[in-house]
């Protein structure tokens, strides 16, 4: 669900224009609020090298995958702060550099004062001084030094947690499995819960996973138990909607009852959900009906809602999951999706934290970096990066890798990590 457009009282547009990339490409442009979550759609024009949009109100912020040496085509993030409507032309890089130096050097204080140990990222920081006078070069180094910062600030940040918190037993090492023919004792270690799709496999296929899961004492989650496809289908039966919906948790559930722990009641948010009614009070009546049957099924389980954050699919989800909790919908945590290619490392902080508001428990769904021979070790990095942040929020229970993804290098880094990472602290 994409954020409202606050205001667009004002007639005259901005621009954003830029001295490094040869075009910006308004397709590739994302507004957002204050909170990293992306604006409705706004129309974006390219001007020549730059691009303008309709004014979207105060605050908003703006995001784009900028070319930065060592971080790649991620998006990067400038927060909005200080941008009014007197504000009619923004230089990409400079608004970047600025807000990511005030970004990185206000986390850094705020932990400072709590006694973490922070001298690698404030001798980042030191060189990363914005230039007074927008040149295109000195804004450039400017942000890469205050991304190299902010991600040594925020992995300092996450080993001082875990230093005093300990390892976390409890803590799920998941993997998404879409064949039921794996042996499921080759996946642990590392991997202490096992999530299987009910949509790209019959149900049923699962039950040999499932006993061989049990064996080995790992935990099992249910995914996809409704998704946007499903209620497609379900749409086109005579049978009412809700009855059909219904009568597919009746079957799943029977097959498992009591043998798995968590269930993704409903897959694809916001999408699945708008398709189940017209209006917002009348959908969020139906996923509650849904939670409320799965419950009298299987009164052990554990409920999920799956959810995607992501600035390159424009998706926000942060105020429906919020009403979901205000309206009293039954559900116990949230399985939140994310993408590499959407973050640094201390945006990945900031977005984590941001959905820890909601005050339910979150399970993170990582979708990786490519494994490709030029950067072997590019995707084990990136995830250990990931992990160490994630795990040292208590309210995150665990994080998952689709199975497929993970590269055999960082398979075996994995394992080695949850060895090192239980016995000491993390590196």
């Amino acid at each position: 669900m994409l954020l409202p457009i606050i205001n667009q009282t004002v007639a005259e547009p901005i621009r954003v224009a830029t001295a490094i990339e040869a075009k910006l490409d308004a397709a590739r442009l994302r507004l957002t609020n204050t909170q990293r979550e992306p604006l409705a759609h706004i129309p974006v024009r390219t001007e020549g090298n730059a691009l303008s949009f309709p004014y979207p109100g105060e605050p908003f912020g703006l995001a784009y995958p900028l070319a930065v040496p060592g971080f790649e085509y991620l998006y990067l993030w400038a927060d909005g702060k200080g941008y009014t409507s007197r504000a009619r032309e923004l230089l990409l890089e400079q608004v970047l550099a600025h807000s990511r130096y005030q970004r990185s050097l206000e986390f850094i204080k705020q932990y400072q004062r709590k006694g973490v140990p922070l001298a690698d990222a404030l001798s980042h920081l030191d060189a990363a001084h914005p230039p007074a006078v927008p040149e295109s070069d000195s804004c450039l180094q400017s942000l890469q030094k205050s991304l190299l910062a902010g991600e040594e600030a925020t992995l300092a940040v996450a080993r001082y947690r875990l230093s005093r918190i300990g390892w976390r037993e409890a803590f799920l090492w998941g993997v998404q499995l879409n064949t039921p023919s794996l042996a499921v004792p080759t996946l642990h270690p590392p991997f202490n819960q096992l999530s299987l799709s009910m949509a790209d496999v019959p149900p049923e296929a699962w039950e040999p996973t499932v006993q061989q899961a049990q064996q080995e004492r790992l935990l099992v989650k249910g995914e996809q138990l409704i998704t946007f496809d499903i209620i497609r289908q379900a749409m086109e039966q005579p049978a009412p909607l809700l009855e059909n919906l219904l009568s597919r948790l009746q079957r799943v559930i029977s097959l498992y009852r009591g043998r798995i722990r968590y269930w993704e009641v409903l897959s694809d948010l916001p999408d699945s959900l708008n398709q189940l009614a017209d209006d917002l009070k009348t959908r969020l009546g139906l996923l509650g009906t849904l939670c409320e049957r799965l419950r009298a099924l299987d009164s052990g389980m554990v409920r999920l809602l799956g959810a995607t954050y992501s600035l390159m699919q424009q998706r926000a989800v942060y105020d429906l999951l919020d009403c979901c909790v205000e309206q009293g919908v039954p559900f116990e945590g949230v399985n939140l999706h994310l993408y590499w290619h959407d973050f640094d490392l201390l945006d990945f902080d900031f977005v984590v934290e941001h959905y820890g508001d909601l005050g339910k428990p979150l399970h993170l769904t990582l979708h990786l970096p490519p494994a490709d021979g030029d950067s072997p070790g590019k995707q084990a990095e990136w995830l250990r990066r990931a992990w160490l942040v994630a795990m040292s929020k208590p309210f995150v229970v665990g994080i998952q890798v689709a199975f497929n993804m993970l590269a055999p290098a960082t398979l075996q880094q994995l394992r080695e990590w949850r060895q090192v990472w239980k016995h000491s602290a993390p590196p």
